[in-house]
């Protein structure tokens, strides 16, 4: 290839827009890690693990557990799943932690996609410079 073919190709491979993406990437990623976090912070009494209640419906279902009319285990776990609808209290703590575990996904799916715009990034920077290398030679 000849010299002049090379340096006309090496001007079209310009990287710089690129390494100002990425940088702008970078700066979005770090907020929305930063929004999960404040979210994760401001509602943690609503976080559940998966197939459990938060500890704020515990909480609430604890502290009616005193009223329960139950004779035995069952009518009294019977009680207690009731209270689930009935209890409006209970009903509105088990609304906000599905909300909670709607908005916590929507912010896991934001950082997962910020991640992979900068690994991206990242990869074609990587190519530009091969490119940019073999034609230096």
């Amino acid at each position: 290839m000849k010299t002049v073919t090379k340096i006309a190709l090496l001007n079209q491979i310009t990287p710089r827009g690129l390494i100002e993406n990425l940088s702008k990437i970078e700066v979005e990623l770090e907020e929305a890690l930063i929004r999960e976090a404040d979210f994760r912070n401001q509602n943690h009494q609503y976080l559940a693990s998966s197939g459990s209640d938060c500890g704020e419906v515990k909480k609430l279902l604890a502290e009616i557990a005193t009223n329960n009319p139950g004779k035995n285990t069952v009518e009294r776990e019977a009680w207690v799943t009731m209270q689930r609808v009935d209890n409006q209290e209970v009903n509105n703590a088990i609304t906000r932690q599905r909300e909670v575990a709607f908005l916590i996904d929507d912010h896991r799916v934001k950082v997962e996609m910020a991640k992979k715009r900068h690994e991206s990034t990242r990869a074609v920077i990587a190519l530009r410079t091969a490119q940019i290398n073999f034609l230096a030679e």
